[in-house]
């Protein structure tokens, strides 16, 4: 028989658009995006958070959590500054989480993007908030 058959690049690319694969494959692997970011978020509150230079409030994850405030301060004098502000309020129902550098929009970033930025997702954590809710 020794036949073949290329179809030409307007009928393929008519195929791609109308059966739908491209955007299964592309929603397929934002998925998989999300689930990745979501696990590198979960955190159980009785273990402790294990995030560097944060000074959590007393009762941060327990009962009175809604109560609680967290300090965002620009560096770590900053958050020096507040910590010695709270000496007078008490650490109860305050925490204090220094920022380093300009944070990144979230709005307009990507998955891999928020996944690769150790700000957003120590904040992430602190606030116990899940990528997939």
């Amino acid at each position: 028989f020794g036949s073949s058959y290329s179809p030409s690049k307007a009928f393929l690319r008519q195929l791609l658009r109308e059966s739908g694969i491209v955007e299964t494959v592309v929603d397929k692997a934002q998925l998989a995006s999300r689930k990745k970011l979501s696990k590198s978020t979960k955190t159980s509150r009785s273990r402790g958070l294990n995030i560097p230079k944060l000074d959590d409030a007393t009762c941060a994850g327990g009962k009175e959590a809604l109560a609680c405030t967290l300090i965002l301060t620009e560096g770590d004098s900053a958050k020096a500054l507040a910590v010695s502000g709270l000496e007078v309020l008490g650490r109860k129902h305050f925490g204090v989480f220094p920022l380093r550098g300009k944070l990144l929009n979230v709005r307009e970033a990507s998955i891999s993007q928020l996944r690769k930025n150790q700000e957003v997702l120590a904040l992430c954590t602190i606030l116990g908030l899940d990528f997939n809710e």
